[in-house]
């Protein structure tokens, strides 16, 4: 059996058998039909998807007040060619850590678990990390229900540019997602020309573009709308469903 956890452009031999080992306890024999596995298989045949960020109407009212009162994030991440669910990404940061994240983003923690078909599937953690500048820069750890390491995502220190490293589990470059820096989308967002969208180009490790990721403004926080912002991915050259998780995670 693959497993899910190496890197698109690498086997590790062995992984599917850590992996099956899991599965099959938490499981039984029945572990390919697990969310992990399922969902898998899933994003296999996914080549365009959109990432719907859903809104929370007292966030909303409260940063219309000036005092934005953070609350727990939920995105629908659906198959842009089908219009089906792939996930639904559930924030569990409890209150005090999310407002503490208006203060020192860099710093705080935050978790998200990722639901498949209602069941989870993966979870997303982001731990406490004492960070200054470059000094011991955030991670965001992807790990499946059975505690088998998917891979992480590396937020670097690189002064003006908004660039993101996706690794798999041994530490080996995926993919790295690149905003650069004069994007006008970055400095002055809002839900009108120019202004209303951010590019992030999808870079393999040899630095050569593979796919695209299109962060779309559709209207003001202080604005009650059907979602908050929205993430246009073409995986283009991403085929590993692994690769492919990595690069909705960032």
């Amino acid at each position: 059996t693959n497993s899910f956890v190496h890197s698109a452009r690498r086997v590790a031999p062995g992984d599917g058998h850590i992996l099956k080992d899991k599965l099959v306890k938490m499981y039984g024999q029945n572990y390919s039909y697990s969310p992990p596995m399922q969902s898998m298989e899933h994003l296999k045949s996914v080549t365009h998807a959109e990432i719907k960020e859903e809104i929370r109407i007292v966030e909303a009212i409260t940063a219309a007040l000036g005092q934005e009162i953070e609350m727990a994030n939920k995105y629908r991440i659906v198959d842009s060619h089908t219009g089906g669910d792939i996930f639904y990404a559930v924030e569990q940061t409890d209150c005090i850590t999310r407002q503490l994240k208006q203060c020192c983003p860099d710093c705080a923690a935050w978790n998200v678990d990722l639901l498949y078909a209602g069941n989870p599937a993966f979870k997303l953690e982001k731990a406490w990390t004492a960070t200054c500048c470059c000094f011991n820069r955030p991670i965001v750890t992807v790990q499946d229900t059975s505690g088998v390491p998917v891979g992480h995502v590396v937020d670097p220190c690189t002064c003006c540019n908004l660039v993101f490293h996706a690794k798999d589990h041994e530490d080996r470059d995926l993919v790295t997602i690149d905003g650069g820096c004069c994007q006008l989308g970055l400095f002055c967002p809002c839900p009108c020309g120019p202004c209303s969208r951010v590019t992030f180009a999808i870079q393999n490790p040899e630095g050569r573009q593979i796919g695209e990721i299109v962060k779309k403004i559709k209207c003001c926080k202080w604005m009650i709308q059907e979602d908050v912002d929205n993430y246009e991915i073409e995986f283009g050259e991403v085929g590993h469903p692994a690769a492919k998780l990595m690069v909705l995670a960032v």
